[in-house]
């Protein structure tokens, strides 16, 4: 097996491992639901038994076996409420669990079903079903996706022996019950399939947002992990920073330091996404950013200019409101630049992300380097310059040296989008 398929088995398997975390997350939660429901029924059948005693006289016979399993039973409501609140989600201790909480619910109400008979024939096997629909659907929420089925056998195991020591056993009753257990849990298990597909693709939406725009999420969404597969293609790369930033913070407290660069990076990071661009990283007071991977668009190199002239705008509102509240204005640096990269997921399994690599990188950071020089806030290599096609105004530099490179590079100040010309 080579290095590249190792880690892509390893990605899958820390992808496993995160939906099985989402999924222990998610059963945990209804499984403390279904405690207060056990312990709400109780209270419930308790207040029947009380009621139909005080205002109706009824008399029920004592049954010692009886008292004692409702006792355990209580306690074991009681215990399974107050542990679910100091528990963690575990996958694999929940896949037990639950099957054991199962068996206990379905033995008690057998139990109780049975014992009444006994000492007062008065339960019927359809009053037990109503209970065993109830316990099927706990099944909803439970960690493992035969749960169902095993909770399915459990209800009709548990109904056909009610029936057969007390109603005695009507074919016509017994297939309806059957039928009705059985759509029940075919309910019950297209809900739960659907219910774990939704908190994983939530999960999953929500990872991918982080560093894609909404349009590339919806097609990694619709193709998988394939539509991130490595791709040799030309894109167009900005990276921005801010000037003498560390001359800047120096004067504030590390928490306003934070503070303005959240804000700060936020607003940038946003401007990218919303021009169909992926922020790669942030490397301290700057950004690295690029267009044209993993989603293929022809318009890479205007998308990256018009976010950075948008940059440009909210780089001087908030330098307004800076200057209002008696704070220092700040500048920053951008540097654009289209060529060939390579781009793919990178990274071991535990950490990895979908970035750039190749020469296009380094000459988009010497270009940001050059807007220092030349005294503006954002240059443009010719390779950029080109595919633009005149759509923006800006002014041509004398040819440049950048460290790294023997070549001089051609740079263009950008100044403002120009106004399309109806053609006559």
């Amino acid at each position: 097996m080579d290095t590249n398929t190792q880690s892509t088995v390893l990605r899958k398997r820390v992808a496993k491992q995160n939906e099985d975390a989402v999924i222990a997350e998610n059963a945990l939660e209804m499984e403390k639901l279904v405690s207060i429901v056990r312990l709400v029924t109780i209270v419930l059948f308790a207040a029947a038994l009380i009621l139909s005693r005080g205002i109706f006289g009824v008399r029920g016979v004592r049954d010692v076996p009886r008292a004692l399993a409702a006792l355990l039973y209580m306690i074991f409501a009681l215990g399974t409420f107050f542990a679910l609140r100091r528990e963690k989600p575990d996958f694999r201790k929940a896949t037990k669990a639950e099957f054991l909480m199962s068996v206990v619910d379905f033995a008690f109400v057998t139990f109780s079903g049975l014992r009444t008979w006994e000492a007062e024939h008065i339960v019927s096997a359809a009053q037990g079903a109503t209970m065993m629909c109830l316990l099927i659907c706990f099944s909803l929420g439970r960690v493992n996706v035969l749960h169902v089925a095993f909770s399915w056998a459990l209800a009709l195991g548990s109904f056909f022996t009610l029936a057969w020591r007390t109603d005695g056993v009507d074919p016509r009753g017994l297939l309806l019950v059957t039928g009705l257990f059985t759509a029940l849990a075919v309910m019950v298990g297209m809900m739960q399939r659907r219910v774990r597909a939704m908190f994983i693709k939530l999960r999953k939406r929500d990872n991918l947002t982080r560093f894609l725009p909404p349009q590339v999420v919806e097609e990694v969404m619709s193709r998988g992990d394939s539509a991130l597969a490595p791709v040799q293609r030309e894109v167009t790369v900005l990276f921005s920073d801010i000037r003498d930033f560390t001359t800047f913070s120096e004067t504030l407290p590390p928490g306003a330091v934070l503070a303005f660069l959240d804000e700060y990076l936020g607003h940038m990071s946003h401007l990218v996404k919303e021009h169909d661009g992926i922020v790669n990283k942030f490397l301290g007071d700057g950004m690295l950013a690029f267009w044209g991977v993993p989603h293929r668009n022809a318009k890479h190199a205007e998308l990256a200019v018009k976010a950075a002239l948008d940059m440009r705008k909210v780089v001087e509102e908030l330098n307004q409101v800076r200057i209002n509240n008696g704070a220092k204005p700040f500048r920053i640096g951008i540097g654009i630049h289209t060529g060939q990269v390579a781009a793919g997921m990178l990274g071991g399994a535990d950490q990895h992300e979908y970035t750039v690599i190749g020469d296009a990188v380094n000459v988009a950071s010497r270009v940001e380097g050059l807007t220092k020089q030349l005294g503006v806030d954002v240059l443009v290599s010719e390779s950029t310059w080109r595919l633009l096609d005149g759509r923006f105004s800006g002014h041509r530099h004398a040819e440049q040296y950048v460290k790294g490179r023997q070549e001089a590079v051609v740079v263009y100040s950008l100044g403002e989008r120009l106004p399309k010309v109806d053609a006559a």
